[in-house]
């Protein structure tokens, strides 16, 4: 069984697990939080299958991972359903590029809290006020959906992009 994951510019992430001969399973992870799945025959022609709201595609996840249900521990559940964690890679205009985390304001102008760094080979957890913030980090960012979503808007964005 083959699997593969390829990102999507602005849009999210694209999964394909091989279905043994018979097609792929396509599962593309939209930057928003929700999730499309397809069929794609041995012919190369999709069928969408259904479209999946973020808590949905948590949920069915944890099915088949064989894993607890949410239902069983009413705190995962309410984690689960309000916490989103994403990991943003900053490209060439970043208006934080050259910015320590502190110039930046990203928690007072988002709400998000970045969690981590990582930079090349480099993993920097918890990362102080003072580290500067270069264009090719990726920014491990946490926060409710609303709030990582006003993250990505803000700060991914290069000036004069549509």
């Amino acid at each position: 069984m083959t699997t593969r994951k390829t990102d999507l510019p602005g849009v999210g992430t694209k999964h394909t697990l091989d279905l043994e001969g018979n097609g792929e399973l396509v599962a593309v992870q939209h930057r928003v939080g929700h999730w499309e799945l397809a069929r794609v025959d041995a012919e190369g022609n999709a069928a969408p299958l259904v479209r999946l709201s973020a808590d949905e595609a948590a949920d069915l996840g944890r099915i088949l991972a064989r894993e607890e249900s949410p239902e069983e521990d009413p705190r995962r559940e309410m984690l689960f359903r309000t916490v989103a964690l994403e990991w943003v890679t900053l490209d060439e205009g970043s208006p934080l590029g050259g910015q320590t985390l502190a110039e930046s304001g990203i928690r007072a102008r988002t709400g998000a809290s970045v969690i981590a760094v990582v930079r090349g080979e480099e993993s920097i957890p918890n990362p102080p006020p003072d580290l500067q913030i270069e264009t090719g980090d990726t920014l491990v960012v946490l926060g409710r959906r609303e709030q990582v979503e006003r993250f990505i808007e803000t700060f991914t964005r290069s000036p004069g992009s549509a």
